[in-house]
């Protein structure tokens, strides 16, 4: 219990292990530092040369929507206790990154929903997130069944995204007679302690759990991300959209993504009902399933390395222009 009250937001091996590094680099003033996530720009915020600090998914947000979308009815009390106390924990998180950033020249985030909370205390700016995607969409075969996946570490970063794909898509594809024509697919690992309604999920015929495989990640033609959880899912949909699926998600990753308009590149609701009804809609129109899969793989020319890489280099070149 102490622990939440004292702010100590990264683990010191991290740090020890990142300075221990740059002792062994010979670093200039005349070098460049691209100091990505809290340990680095720690480790890194005392060293006299040009410094760029990059922000990872701020940790108390991070923190608290994985367990308010891992509660269910046998943990709600604990979950609500823990959530509680993630708020103390981070009470100083903004003002502590703040700090360890002062002597940065320049600072960044990869996601236009960190960034508004992260301005509210530092002056940064968004760099576009480096995706290596293929040049062109993959062609998808015609093939019996439909594949809709999820996908994630494990299965309790989101219980009630698989809880809404078993009580809401399901009940609907089944009604339109489309279990003969779509498989449904979790891509996830479980812990051995799963809640009774989560083993029943997994016990459906028509739900089939994978470990990360290829031939899953080449067969599926669509994510279903029905959750409104906006930090750290920006690599999920980008990583989608590089697969050539097209992606169903609630209009909250918008907050993440700014690109994603419904029925250009995804299809999105925050209701889940509508979300499946969407779906279906799509599933039945090729022409349309094929023009969504098209406009979300062409949000990856914003995410290039090549984006990237010019992104720094002007910011770079026009913070040294003003300080001569």
């Amino acid at each position: 219990m102490k622990n939440f009250f004292i702010k100590d937001y990264i683990n010191q091996n991290d740090i020890k292990f990142a300075s221990n590094f740059l002792k062994k680099v010979k670093i200039s003033k005349n070098d460049i530092i691209l100091a990505f996530g809290s340990s680095s720009i720690e480790a890194s915020k005392e060293i006299n040369c040009f410094k760029i600090a990059l922000f990872e998914d701020i940790q108390d947000q991070v923190q608290i929507y994985r367990n308010f979308f891992s509660i269910n009815k046998f943990n709600f009390v604990k979950k609500i206790l823990k959530i509680l106390m993630l708020k103390i924990h981070f009470r100083g998180y903004l003002s502590w990154l703040k700090e360890i950033s002062k002597n940065y020249q320049l600072k960044y985030t990869f996601s236009s929903y960190d960034f508004f909370y992260l301005n509210k205390k530092i002056d940064l700016k968004i760099l576009p997130l480096p995706i290596n995607s293929p040049q062109k969409l993959t062609n998808k075969l015609s093939k019996k069944k439909f594949n809709i996946s999820m996908f994630s570490t494990i299965i309790s970063q989101d219980y009630k995204g698989v809880s809404m794909l078993f009580s809401n898509l399901l009940p609907k594809l089944k009604t339109e007679n489309l279990l003969n024509h779509v498989k449904l697919n979790l891509i996830m690992r479980t812990p051995k302690n799963l809640p009774s309604e989560i083993e029943k999920i997994l016990n459906n015929e028509h739900i089939n759990l994978y470990k990360y495989d290829e031939k899953i990640i080449k067969d599926t033609d669509m994510l279903f991300y029905p959750s409104k959880y906006p930090v750290g899912i920006r690599t999920k949909i980008l990583f989608a959209f590089a697969k050539s699926w097209f992606v169903a998600t609630s209009l909250e990753i918008k907050k993440c993504i700014p690109e994603l308009e419904d029925f250009k590149n995804c299809i999105m609701s925050n209701n889940v009902n509508i979300l499946s009804d969407k779906i279906i809609f799509i599933i039945k129109n090729e022409k349309k399933y094929q023009f969504l899969r098209k406009n979300g793989f062409n949000i990856l020319k914003k995410y290039s390395f090549k984006n990237f890489y010019n992104k720094l280099l002007t910011d770079i070149n026009s913070n040294k222009m003003r300080n001569d």
